[in-house]
């Protein structure tokens, strides 16, 4: 999620980001229901853990930034 719309510099609250967010969430939600606590510590999990973030990132710096402030944004708007 999101490497074309960092690269794009495309920011977190704009709605093709926001639909990419939505995707992660109906995704997850296969297996569990993501409350709004989950979706934001999830988020920021993919910049506070290098692993994650050397993942995202491998699609373009910045991405899981990216990632990561619009799965709280939505989050926040949604839950």
């Amino acid at each position: 999620m999101g490497g074309r719309a960092a690269a794009a510099g495309l920011a977190p609250g704009s709605d093709e980001v926001q639909a990419l967010a939505r995707r992660q969430y109906d995704w997850l939600s296969v297996t569990t229901r993501p409350t709004k606590e989950y979706l934001i510590g999830l988020g920021r999990m993919y910049v506070d853990d290098p692993r994650f973030t050397k993942n995202y990132d491998r699609h373009g710096e910045g991405t899981a930034v990216l990632v990561r402030d619009a799965l709280i944004l939505w989050a926040e708007r949604n839950l």
